[in-house]
């Protein structure tokens, strides 16, 4: 799932450390939060199926959109040869990513959408703080405030889910979080290949993991339809754009301008069963998204973001 404006005359002067392709990434970015977004309806609907049952065909149908989108942009015969240029970056943004999709599915049958989207909307500082460790990228002081008030909200829900009994969907939510962000500082460090070949391969995690702990793979037609539809339009184009994306925007901003699905994953859970986060998990999201804003706002009003 992502600047700056000082008074008028100097823009040129304060982007020039910027990507020339910055708002083009950005672009990508959104649409990747808009896709995400359909995971709140899609996974209510699912009738029968079970988590292992998702996740298998969820990563199966995402394995052949995605290998079918590679050799669409590079042509067959290229395939080996980008996935090996991947490299180490690929190799560990792969497996982060397949221990990130099996943690979201179950995260989110353990506890509300809610709560699973509002939990990862912290990403952008733990993002953030990564990049500042292994990439260098430097993290303004604001970063540092808007990450310990994320800190403060995650710790009210996990409050909640003590009390409430979700504790294990939201440990899930925050392993799913932890992982996703190493992954995108992973890519962005390759930011000058083409990382999406890399996906491929936490879909295979994720699919032999599954295929490994599921007692059965029959589920009805209807199940297939939304799971499939869970891997192609959800995580498969959300991925093709996310990693599009990455390769332009810092890691931090990516996570923090791919919020768009704060709003719409929690309303379209509401529309497909009508289910409703608790006050104490509205509280928490509350938190997290005042300090995407106050995130978001200071680098509006004239501080570049080098997160």
């Amino acid at each position: 799932m992502p600047t700056s404006e000082p008074s008028q005359p100097d823009l040129a002067e304060l982007d020039s450390g910027r990507d020339p392709d910055y708002f083009k990434g950005l672009a990508f970015i959104l649409g990747a939060s808009l896709f995400n977004s359909s995971v709140g309806y899609l996974i209510r609907i699912v009738e029968q199926a079970d988590g292992w049952q998702i996740l298998f065909y969820r990563s199966l149908a995402f394995l052949v959109f995605m290998i079918g989108f590679l050799a669409w942009k590079h042509g067959p015969k290229k395939l080996p040869e980008r996935f090996m240029e991947t490299g180490r970056a690929g190799i560990i943004a792969g497996c982060l990513l397949g221990v990130s999709f099996s943690g979201f599915i179950f995260a989110l049958l353990n506890t509300t959408v809610a709560n699973v989207v509002f939990i990862g909307a912290s990403s952008p500082f733990l993002a953030a703080l990564m990049a500042f460790v292994f990439l260098k990228e430097r993290l303004a002081w604001r970063t540092w405030i808007a990450m310990a008030v994320a800190l403060g909200g995650v710790g009210v829900m996990v409050g909640d889910g003590l009390s409430g009994g979700g504790l294990l969907g939201i440990g899930l939510a925050i392993l799913t979080i932890s992982t996703f962000a190493g992954a995108l500082v992973a890519i962005r460090s390759g930011k000058k290949k083409d990382m999406r070949p890399a996906t491929c391969l936490a879909g295979v995690i994720a699919l032999c993991t599954a295929l490994v702990m599921s007692d059965s793979l029959a589920i009805s037609l209807h199940d297939f339809l939304v799971i499939s539809t869970l891997g192609v339009v959800q995580l498969g184009l959300q991925y093709v754009f996310l990693t599009a994306g990455t390769r332009h925007v810092p890691a931090g901003e990516v996570a923090l301008m791919g919020r768009l699905n704060l709003v719409l994953s929690p309303f379209w859970a509401w529309l497909a069963v009508g289910e409703l986060p608790s006050s104490m998990s509205l509280l928490g999201g509350g938190i997290i998204v005042a300090a995407l804003l106050f995130y978001g706002v200071s680098a509006l009003r004239g501080t570049t973001l080098r997160v």
